[in-house]
């Protein structure tokens, strides 16, 4: 009787080796499938609300809202659909939104793509573009292709643009075009 239950002891505990083996071959990737890892998402979210603070003093920097995120673990990229960023400073607040976006160099750098829209109530300006960089630690956004700025008594066509957001000091270039509506006499 006693030797009944050794046998099932050693039994079961040899199939518990077996099975411990086993889980653990499967813990590895199957041959081929390297790429396959390295490139798949960490994160997959939907309705995300992200904020920004300084390290100098704590105060809001942006806002960032978008439908869908996708983050990746083996490269420090966010891509985002339908990105809206809200910032705010003595200058007013700007909202930008776009068809799609991403987030790289920890936050520091967002890039909007498509259908840019660009907007500031209390200055009474708007901008539209198909590519803006948003720099959060120099407050600085650039944009690398043509832009169309509105604003309350005319209208500026450029190549490029880099806005100190910080300072209010707009610099186009590339051929800029501007016309005013001259006040009546």
């Amino acid at each position: 009787m006693k030797r009944q239950g050794l046998l099932s002891a050693t039994g079961i505990l040899l199939l518990g080796l077996v099975m411990l083996m086993t889980l653990h071959e499967w813990d590895d990737s199957l041959p081929g499938q390297d790429l396959a890892v390295e490139t798949a998402p960490a994160i997959l979210a939907t309705g995300v609300t992200a904020r920004a603070f300084s390290e100098k003093d704590g105060t809001l920097q942006y806002h960032l809202t978008a439908d869908d995120l996708v983050q990746y673990d083996h490269n420090p990229l966010t891509e985002m659909n339908s990105p809206a960023l809200k910032m705010s400073n003595e200058k007013g607040s700007w909202t930008i939104t776009s068809a799609s976006g991403t987030v790289q160099n920890n936050g520091n750098l967002i890039i909007f793509d498509g259908d840019v829209q660009a907007r500031n109530p209390q200055q009474k300006i708007e901008l539209d573009t198909q590519q803006l960089r948003f720099n959060s630690e120099q407050n600085i956004a650039t944009s690398p292709g043509d832009v169309d700025l509105r604003f309350e008594n005319g209208q500026t066509r450029a190549g490029a643009l880099e806005a100190d957001l910080d300072k209010g000091i707009l610099s186009l270039e590339q051929g800029v075009k501007s016309e005013f509506d001259a006040p009546a006499s």
